[in-house]
């Protein structure tokens, strides 16, 4: 593959791009994302009025948004474009809503990445409070992460070969969405997933979408001081060992090819890091997401999540691809001999 011949408009695009982003965030977090999604075409003046917001800045970011392809103008009123009244309705099935607030809150952080790039540290942000007492952005991340596993989750069932009377362990599964689905789509599969107890409102609010949620067992715990029940013939551990850096992820993996029966299955799905030939930006970009936020999180090669299970004594290890069409996501999968 030949290097990219770069030209300035390209550049510029490139340093501009946040731009783009931070509309669609104003538009999301303002509820006018919303309230059009909901009820449809609306003029600056109605959406202004009934939101609370500033008319001549309603009316710029408007404009914004049609100039992004985001909004379509209907005489004086404005339309999300085809497909977004979904995608950004935050009572939809499919929304990303959350998704796009957890960005937006990961923005005065990416905003002093070059302090981390010269340090090696994560950003250092003062705490804040929601409402609730609660840290600030904390149900934005659950929720985005239900958001983006929903859109990952069906038909990944039958990918991993799941069959009835097997037992599988969502590990650090969040809202379950992954457990959840695969019960669904798996008759007689016995699903339990295992996190945090501050992720257990979330799997209740996600478990009550599902046929067979109130099958599914949620296990409150921290993976690095409890037991993991089991054992089972299938681990899922999603979007973990990105988190952590290399001698926690030994740790962990080591853990989760423990709560395996002989034979079983680990499979992992990340946002592998390819150094060579990179066919998606957003596994590397991520990785720089861990640098800001955490300690010691990176993202992680196959090779690199090979090693992990090898030194586990788990065996067969193989890169999957990734885990949908397209997707910045991939699987690897390792046994238990």
């Amino acid at each position: 593959m030949s290097p990219k011949q770069w030209k300035p408009e390209d550049v510029s695009r490139l340093a501009s791009g946040f731009w783009a982003s931070a509309a669609l965030h104003a538009a999301v977090r303002t509820g006018l994302a919303a309230r059009l999604a909901q009820e449809g075409p609306a003029t600056a003046d109605e959406l202004a009025s009934s939101l609370g917001l500033d008319l001549r800045a309603t009316r710029m970011l408007l404009i914004g948004m049609r100039a992004l392809e985001l909004a379509v103008k209907q005489g004086d009123a404005y339309a999300l474009a085809p497909g977004l009244e979904t995608l950004l309705d935050p009572d939809a099935p499919h929304s990303l809503s959350n998704m796009v607030l957890h960005m937006s809150d990961l923005m005065p952080v990416w905003a002093q990445l070059t302090g981390s790039v010269r340090s090696g540290k994560p950003v250092e942000m003062t705490e804040k409070k929601d409402p609730n007492g609660e840290p600030a952005g904390r149900a934005h991340f659950y929720r985005a992460m239900r958001d983006i596993a929903r859109q990952q989750a069906k038909g990944t069932a039958a990918r991993l070969g799941l069959a009835s009377g097997q037992s599988l362990l969502d590990l650090a599964g969040g809202p379950g969405v992954y457990g959840l689905t695969f019960a669904d789509e798996t008759p007689g599969l016995s699903a339990t997933v295992f996190d945090l107890p501050g992720a257990q409102p979330y799997f209740q609010e996600e478990a009550a979408r599902h046929a067979r949620g109130g099958e599914v067992r949620f296990i409150a715990g921290d993976y690095q001081k409890n037991d993991l029940g089991g054992p089972y013939e299938v681990v899922w551990l999603s979007q973990v060992l990105h988190g952590e850096g290399p001698e926690e992820c030994r740790r962990l993996v080591a853990k989760a090819a423990s709560a395996l029966k002989t034979g079983g299955a680990l499979w992992v799905q990340e946002f592998v890091v390819d150094t060579e030939e990179p066919k998606h930006p957003w596994p590397a970009l991520f990785s720089l997401n861990m640098l800001v936020n955490t300690e010691d999180g990176q993202g992680y090669t196959a090779a690199d999540i090979c090693g992990f299970m090898e030194q586990a004594g788990l065996t067969g290890c193989s890169y999957e691809g990734p885990t949908r069409e397209g997707s910045p996501a991939s699987l690897v999968r390792g046994f238990k001999p």
